[in-house]
């Protein structure tokens, strides 16, 4: 996030892009394969944790952590600021292997059968095998890959394939058998959002002020809107209404149909770097302005609002009763969905830019003081 927003002075303008594509579930239901949790990036666990949580391991692995984790099976994977991705123990926490890169790693990996999929700021997506770190593939962009990664399975030839955006102003396509590129879609500016999949299409934000719709087999658009803000986090999309929290210090909602925006949202002049959660009736935004906010999804009015001691860029996810989050102020918060109340916190220590991963009565997440922290819930001895 931070050489993304050092470029991002250059240009401000917004970019949403929609892929028409077919939806892939979680390859298993304890695992956490993809930045939000699923492809629709709505953030939403399938696991209810029990509070109170407690620390069960937390371990070192170099400097700031931005990336969310991802959890396959019993093995976390994630990439840290100065290139490191690492394969680690999520009972131990023991690092089992890992592969150095020559720049930032900043995006969310995804994961898929033996599979772990990442980009790289040094411009490369990097397919490994997920038992010893071994390179399936390497894919090259000409720009850096800051944002997560999504798969998609064709209707065509039913082969499973990659997405990303880079740097270079490209959506890319590429075949998870083989890296070769499929399609890749231009726009006019950084694609820095993980995509979601929704509706038979593909969703991604970034930054040329517009929303696209494209389609999965050749890549070609299929709509577009403009959303007038940049866009620097992942957009959901529920019936064909796209959910976005943008750098334009609000937080809006889309028919993509009509192509007209049905509503907004905005308390403070602070700009959206984290993506927000949906559920059957709300959204759950979390921004700079320090705040967590539950808003009807409906009509956009605000339900309640939940301050933090520091500005958020951590994304929020839904997991029973309770909204997790991460805050500038270092502490992990598990807030009341019904009543905006805090129910439990963590002190951290540092900076949480990274989201939490949930699984089977664990939480995950990454920290700035280079740490992965390991919780589980009170159904654990």
């Amino acid at each position: 996030m931070l050489k993304y927003l050092s470029k991002l002075k250059q240009k401000i303008y917004p970019l949403v892009l929609f892929i028409g594509c077919f939806f892939i579930t979680h390859s298993a239901s304890g695992d956490w394969n993809f930045f939000r949790g699923s492809p629709d990036m709505r953030g939403i666990a399938k696991n209810n944790l029990k509070l109170p949580l407690k620390l069960n391991w937390d371990v070192k692995i170099g400097r700031s952590v931005f990336a969310t984790p991802v959890i396959s099976g019993e093995k976390i994977f994630v990439g840290n600021e100065e290139g490191r991705f690492v394969c680690m123990d999520l009972n131990t926490g023991k690092i089992l292997w890992e592969h150095n890169t020559d720049d930032i790693i900043e995006g969310t990996a995804c994961t898929v059968s033996d599979y772990v999929i990442f980009g790289s700021g040094d411009g490369f997506l990097y397919c490994m095998n997920q038992s010893d770190g071994k390179i399936k593939w390497k894919y090259e962009t000409d720009g850096e890959i800051l944002g997560g990664v999504n798969l998609f399975k064709s209707n065509k030839d039913n082969k499973l394939y990659v997405l990303a955006g880079s740097y270079d102003n490209y959506m890319h396509c590429v075949s998870l058998d083989d890296g070769k590129l499929k399609w890749k879609y231009e726009t006019q500016n950084y694609v820095n959002g993980a995509p979601g999949i929704a509706d038979g299409k593909i969703y991604f934000g970034g930054c040329d002020a517009q929303i696209y719709g494209i389609k999965t087999e050749d890549g070609k658009v299929h709509t577009t809107m403009d959303a007038e803000n940049y866009i620097a986090n992942s957009i959901v999309v529920v019936d064909s209404v796209a959910y976005v929290a943008h750098h334009g210090n609000r937080v809006a909602a889309f028919d993509l149909k009509t192509k007209k925006q049905i509503w907004e949202f905005g308390e403070r002049d602070f700009p959206y770097f984290s993506s927000p959660a949906v559920t059957m009736d709300s959204v759950i935004a979390a921004g700079r302005d320090k705040r967590l906010y539950k808003i009807n999804r409906k009509s956009g009015q605000g339900i309640w609002e939940f301050k933090t001691g520091g500005g958020i860029e951590s994304s929020p996810v839904v997991s029973g009763s309770n909204v997790f989050v991460g805050s500038g102020d270092g502490s992990l918060y598990a807030v009341d969905i019904e009543s905006g109340d805090e129910k439990w916190s963590f002190e951290l220590g540092d900076n949480i830019r990274s989201s939490p991963a949930i699984v089977n009565g664990k939480l995950v997440i990454g920290c700035d003081d280079g740490k992965i922290y390991c919780f589980d819930d009170s159904t654990k001895g």
